[in-house]
């Protein structure tokens, strides 16, 4: 089992204290596309599905992603993926960067599953020599980075095995390249939360080999039987507007990080995706910020003291304002 700082905890101080800024929890807030909306309207069908995933729902993510339909397999959100990948591989050796995302510790600690450390250096790049399987996400939450393609391919070349977290895939500012393009030893764990701002759906995908894929159905059986499917039914009806609807989320983020960069004066590495910041800040700035009203998450929460992370999802005139309180208290 896991010590790590009690999320909850925190999240339950930020309410209590009602804060004017909420840069906190990575919850969109750009408006979900009305094309969806409108279909999930039109979804008439709620009936029980396979447990691997609507047959139309697959053929669709696998069009968007080049891949076998068989390759691909339905999941409620992308923590459902990522659990049901790390309890595939649970008896083997599991590795994650950090800073790391709380939710694999979360993971670790129901399937009392050990998770190893790589730490990272400059610009937050780890160095991947050690074999085992890696959980790994980027664009990263809570960095921002994104791996370089030399750095994806030492990562290939040392892994067993690949879990790569790509929630944040269509936010990027920079080239990202996928540990899928370079190897067959990849499990990619996909949402639509995000791309879309529709967090509350639950509807993901895990794209990886045909026996990797049918041990995620196999926990879907077990666990949630069948992934929701009149989301399955809605997104595939208009994963046409992916293309386009990524180069609009990812510019508005974009212009969010760059407003960042002009107006925060806590240092931090530029992101180059997500939408986040992770600035190394003054001691106890995360309590000073939240009685002066504006609320970010404490670094500990991520593995790394003398940071706290900073959610980019208020409008670029209201993250001014938060910025201003934040270069004042921290």
């Amino acid at each position: 089992m896991y010590y790590y700082m009690d999320f909850a905890t925190v999240i339950r101080r930020i309410e209590a204290a009602g804060p004017r800024h909420r840069l906190d929890i990575g919850d969109p807030d750009l408006p979900p596309p009305p094309e969806l909306l409108e279909a999930l309207g039109r979804v008439g069908d709620m009936r029980y599905g396979p447990p691997e995933g609507l047959q139309a729902f697959r053929e669709a993510v696998a069009s968007i992603f080049g891949v076998d339909p068989g390759e691909v397999v339905a999941v409620a959100g992308g923590r459902h993926g990522l659990a049901a990948l790390m309890w595939i591989f649970r008896k083997r050796r599991l590795l994650t960067t950090r800073p790391y995302y709380p939710g694999y510790f979360e993971i670790a600690n129901v399937f009392d599953i050990p998770l190893g450390f790589v730490e990272t250096g400059d610009g937050w790049v780890p160095q991947f020599a050690e074999r085992g399987v890696y959980v790994v996400n980027y664009p990263n939450n809570p960095t921002g980075a994104v791996l370089p393609r030399h750095k994806v391919k030492e990562l290939v070349d040392v892994a067993e095995f690949i879990i790569s977290d790509e929630i944040y895939r269509d936010i990027s500012f920079v080239e990202f390249t996928s540990p899928l393009e370079l190897s067959p030893n990849v499990a990619v764990v996909y949402s639509f939360s995000k791309v879309f701002s529709v967090p509350g759906l639950r509807l993901g995908v895990v794209i990886a080999p045909r026996d990797v894929a049918r041990e995620v159905a196999r926990f879907n059986k077990a666990t949630i039987n069948v992934p929701p499917t009149h989301a399955q039914r809605a997104i595939a009806s208009v994963i046409d507007i992916l293309p386009k609807r990524r180069e609009e989320v990812s510019a508005a983020y974009r212009r969010r990080a760059e407003l960042a960069e002009r107006l925060l004066r806590l240092p931090f590495v530029k992101p180059g995706g997500a939408f986040y910041l992770f600035p190394r800040v003054s001691e106890g700035c995360f309590d000073k910020a939240l009685a002066a009203g504006v609320s970010v998450l404490p670094g500990e929460l991520y593995g790394r003291g003398g940071h706290v992370r900073i959610a980019l999802v208020e409008p670029e005139e209201q993250l001014a304002e938060a910025f201003s309180v934040l270069n004042e208290v921290c």
